[in-house]
């Protein structure tokens, strides 16, 4: 691997808060991967093979790289770190933890997983998810928790089942929650288990058992309750899980979804959680999972306008900013009622704005910077507040 450090230490943004009336193309850079954008407190991060290049938040221009042996599998920030897994010998089993604004390695470690990977974090913990296993480490990338396929499987008893194939998970700094699918069982079974137990080799599990559900996919996760899309025969509803085999109903839906809740497809904040289903995007009322809105018609589940996810600093939530086919709009936090299109200016490159039809937009912000990922790039636009 290698670390191309900037000349200076990167500065730091916190995001702007003010309502965007207009929306002024600014620059784009090629980026693999999918959902929102990575961003830190001061860069964009673009992927390019095995290379992750931090960038300029307003110019777009290359400040730092990090290269690996292997292609990029995931990458999440939080507690002012960014981690990124790679494939290795291992399936995504090369993971580094680097300090983008000093470009400072700050940890590594090697975990076998398969072929594919997706990271949700809070600030303080980042869970790793592939189809028959999870981690979860600190900010130092000690784990916390093994859950699924083994490494190990010599050590009896230390895994609660085996051979079952994870449909979601999520995860809070108290607990954590899996959906699978098990042998021997006709439903999908939801498990919670302690974020931080005694032994980080054996799930600490607060509650397990199977459900009455044919599918069930997490939304979100909270310390008393978990918010799930459910399948049941030809019924699709938004379910609260208070227990495996306790539920109420918070939304029905008009069929099966297009897009599944998963890291690319779910957005939000401290106080609201949304979810695009490939046609429109659903917001959810954090802790109560009261559904607050639906806006129909989106490419994405948006981005909290303003709003910082460092526990420190309290902004935001009084706008969502959601994609279109047509452009942006942007709605009340709280009601979801539309209050204006931000006029988008029209660059000379060809850019027709219009997304293919299967893909998630993703956004993100760094200051007054928004960015957009679509089509295998990601658009940075100057928002102009009145």
């Amino acid at each position: 691997s290698d670390l191309r450090a900037a000349d200076e230490p990167q500065p730091t943004y916190g995001p702007a808060a003010g309502v965007p009336t207009a929306l002024s193309p600014l620059w784009s850079h090629p980026s693999a991967g999918s959902g929102a954008p990575l961003v830190t407190t001061g860069n964009l991060v673009t992927v390019h093979d095995d290379t992750l290049v931090g960038r300029d938040a307003g110019t777009g221009e290359e400040r730092w790289s990090y290269s690996h042996a292997g292609t990029p599998c995931a990458a999440t920030f939080f507690a002012d770190r960014l981690v990124a897994a790679f494939h290795g010998a291992a399936g995504c089993s090369d993971v580094t933890a680097i300090d983008p604004t000093t470009q400072d390695y700050l940890a590594t470690r090697q975990s076998a997983f398969a072929d594919t990977m997706e990271m949700r974090s809070t600030w303080a913990h980042v869970l790793a998810m592939g189809p028959d296993r999870v981690e979860i480490w600190r900010d130092d990338l000690v784990r916390t928790v093994e859950y699924g396929a083994v490494e190990a499987p010599q050590e009896a008893g230390m895994q609660p089942r085996s051979g079952c194939t994870i449909l979601g998970g999520d995860l809070t700094d108290l607990r954590f929650a899996v959906t699978e699918r098990c042998p021997g069982e006709d439903t999908v079974r939801l498990t919670v288990s302690a974020t931080v137990p005694a032994d980080n080799r054996q799930p600490e599990e607060i509650d397990s058992a199977p459900t009455d559900a044919d599918g069930l996919w997490i939304i979100d996760v909270t310390d008393t309750a978990v918010l799930a899309v459910r399948e049941r025969g030809a019924e699709w509803t938004v379910e609260r899980y208070t227990s495996p085999t306790e539920h109420t109903r918070v939304l029905t839906l008009p069929g099966a979804p297009a897009r599944a809740p998963s890291a690319d497809t779910v957005a939000g904040d401290d106080g609201q959680v949304r979810w695009f289903d490939g046609a429109a995007t659903h917001a959810f009322r954090v802790g109560s999972g009261e559904h607050a809105w639906t806006a129909d018609g989106t490419t994405g589940p948006g981005l909290t306008g303003g709003h910082d996810p460092t526990p420190t600093t309290t902004t935001g939530g009084e706008w969502v900013l959601v994609p279109t086919a047509d452009g942006f709009s942007v709605l009340d936090h709280g009601t979801g009622d539309h209050r204006h299109d931000p006029a988008v200016e029209r660059r000379d490159d060809g850019d027709d704005r219009v997304p293919d039809e299967d893909e998630v937009v993703g956004l993100a912000q760094v200051g007054d910077i928004l960015y957009e990922r679509r089509g295998g790039a990601v658009y940075a636009y100057k928002m102009i507040a009145d």
